[in-house]
């Protein structure tokens, strides 16, 4: 996302006129961070590579679909994905179960100067983290995924969830709280 946006706005603008050099450009910047996306979201691969792939075909069959006063080219992209990915899980047998969630006041002690990622990033513990993300319900897991994993800022992921930079806040204290607990009950950390 270290592009300003307005050369991503005028890619777009290149690809509506037909410059293919304009998408792989577009397709070069942002397939990575939508397939990672998706993949956190839904964890699964297959799921992935399609709504990746479908993400770009809606660009190109539209690329005139994009409004700048509603946010960025990538918070047009990632909505895209976000909307094909619910349709997908909505539409598979493939559910993860949204248990054991912890109750608001329930955080044990757990120390808020704790860097879970980053202790869990030194150790050999990211599947556990992979698998204790895929739990978490829908709205948490986003901005886990958006924030933590994909390193966006709180405006950036506001404009692609549509919400308040302080929902995002909120909403990922809430997250890791859910996790910290959820990986020492598996015994993923200390």
């Amino acid at each position: 996302m270290a592009q300003p946006p307005s050369h991503d706005l005028e890619l777009l603008r290149q690809l509506a006129k037909g410059s293919e050099s304009a998408f792989e450009s577009l397709y070069d910047r942002y397939q990575g961070p939508i397939y990672r996306f998706v993949l956190h979201m839904s964890g699964n691969v297959a799921i992935a590579e399609e709504i990746t792939q479908e993400v770009f075909l809606a660009v190109i069959r539209a690329p005139r679909s994009y409004n700048p006063a509603k946010g960025t080219v990538a918070g047009y992209l990632f909505g895209i994905a976000r909307n094909l990915m619910r349709r997908s899980l909505q539409q598979s047998a493939h559910h993860v179960p949204f248990a054991d969630e912890v109750a608001e006041d329930d955080t044990n002690g757990i120390s808020d100067e704790m860097d879970l990622l980053e202790e869990l990033s030194q150790t050999e513990s990211l599947e556990c983290l992979r698998k204790a993300v895929l739990t978490l319900p829908e709205q948490y897991r986003e901005v886990v995924v958006l924030c933590e994993l994909e390193e966006m800022t709180y405006p950036e992921a506001a404009v692609i969830l549509k919400c308040s930079e302080g929902t995002i806040a909120s909403r990922l204290h809430r997250a890791k709280t859910m996790l910290k607990a959820k990986l020492r009950g598996q015994g993923c950390v200390r």
